[in-house]
């Protein structure tokens, strides 16, 4: 498996700027494609990277406008411009709607697709030799998914939008490559996200490789960042990678060269 960030920046404020890009992530593996987060421009960026046409399943965290607001135009573009059955797996209130936040994938475009799935707290999902497991987060959206993707030779895990909990930890337990979508700086934690100042607690109960920050919100893209990577690279044993926009990972390397 590897991965191909299109957009790294999250949280209204940079993405509202487009401090950087903000269209999510692509995991690719030897039999599939799936759009993990698609927000604002993902269409757009997948095209502008080439990665478009081989796109065959879309997965969303949650409805907040930064991770599903490109859902929709990527559920016709693989289903109606590219001839793909169209597997889409969401959490409930990206599908149905969830108090004050509304469905962001109409029934519509749901009905495109040749299988939709809801996500939540122990789901599992198959598609094309990928399991992906899922559990609710501690995020302002309450039905927003944390999840693992494991190909039966490495596993990914996506440390989603969220306030650190030790109960959320063990889940991760067993991957190779730790994404975390980390808005905050070091000193600068909020409620429902994780900070610089989380991952050391994380990292310190999993025997994971790499560590991969992004979703970086607007006061950590103020922040020095080189300071930042330099301050966890000295608090933990995995490595760090800091996202960029573009980039591949682990690219042509191997997981363990990265």
């Amino acid at each position: 498996m590897k991965m191909k960030f299109l957009g790294t920046c999250g949280g209204r404020y940079a993405v509202g700027q487009q401090k950087r890009q903000s269209g999510g992530i692509i995991l690719e593996s030897d039999e599939t494609q799936i759009h993990i987060d698609p927000g604002p421009g993902a269409l757009v960026q997948a095209h502008e990277q080439e990665v478009a046409e081989d796109t065959e399943a879309v997965l969303v965290s949650h409805g907040h406008v930064d991770h599903s607001n490109d859902a929709e135009a990527l559920t016709e573009m693989m289903v109606e411009a590219y001839n793909h059955a169209g597997f889409l797996m969401a959490s409930e209130s990206v599908l149905s709607g969830f108090g004050d936040i509304e469905k962001r994938v109409s029934d519509y475009h749901q009905d495109l697709c040749g299988e939709v799935k809801k996500l939540g707290e122990g789901v599992e999902a198959e598609f094309k030799g990928l399991e992906i497991r899922t559990q609710e987060m501690f995020h302002s959206d309450p039905k927003t998914v944390g999840f693992t993707v494991d190909n039966g030779d490495k596993k990914f895990g996506f440390w989603t939008d969220t306030e650190y909990s030790d109960e959320l930890v063990d889940f991760y337990e067993g991957c190779d490559t730790l994404v975390v979508y980390c808005s905050r700086p070091k000193n600068e934690g909020t409620r429902s996200h994780t900070s610089l100042d989380d991952i050391p607690e994380i990292t310190e109960k999993l025997d994971v490789s790499k560590v991969v920050v992004t979703h970086f919100g607007f006061k950590f893209l103020e922040s020095d960042l080189e300071a930042q990577k330099n301050w966890l690279e000295e608090q933990v044993d995995p490595g760090v990678v800091f996202a960029d926009d573009g980039m591949d990972y682990p690219g042509n390397r191997k997981l363990d060269a990265f």
